[in-house]
């Protein structure tokens, strides 16, 4: 019996048309690409079964590194969501970004909070991009690079930007970390 009962729910369910949530009704047109090639979506018929491109993803300073014009029309299209951040620890150091205050924050609350979590430019923690700026109360001495944190970060909401992220980052050679 009860088994008959599920069987017919099931049935029921699997015929209801499918529920999208609202972000997910925004996705890429053929009038975001079609002077764009760059989030353009790849071609399955012409798609090689074996890999001829280059060896390496491209990287910053390179010539096949997307000029910024290109990362300026992406953010266009990502309408404003490509962001190019500091590390969070580049507070703690003397230049542009020192902030004090937020120096102190980092330092007190960062291990026992959210805030790796959500920061869209760090995985975890700081570690996996190489310590290459980690926060501490005396920086005298040290350096702050942008090491192994990404260059770019698109900090998606709708099923739209990450079609443009992911189209852009497979067209332009580029290596993709998804948090």
């Amino acid at each position: 019996m009860r088994l008959s009962i599920l069987a017919t729910v099931l049935a029921l369910i699997s015929r209801a048309n499918c529920i999208n949530f609202p972000f997910e009704a925004t996705v890429l047109q053929d009038e975001d690409i079609v002077n764009f090639s760059s989030i353009a979506f790849g071609d399955r018929s012409t798609a090689s079964p074996v890999y001829d491109g280059p060896e390496c993803k491209a990287s910053p300073g390179t010539a096949a590194w997307p000029s910024n014009a290109e990362w300026t029309r992406l953010n266009g299209t990502l309408g404003g969501a490509l962001l190019q951040p500091n590390p969070p620890a580049a507070v703690c150091y003397d230049g542009p970004a020192k902030d004090a205050t937020q120096c102190n924050f980092l330092l007190r609350n960062a291990s026992s909070t959210r805030f790796y979590i959500n920061d869209p430019l760090t995985v975890l923690a700081t570690w996996p991009e190489g310590d290459t700026c980690f926060a501490s109360a005396n920086t005298a001495g040290l350096n702050c690079t942008h090491g192994g944190y990404p260059s770019y970060v698109v900090n998606v909401t709708t099923v739209k930007q990450i079609q443009a992220a992911v189209n852009f980052a497979r067209n332009k050679n580029l290596r993709l970390v998804i948090k």
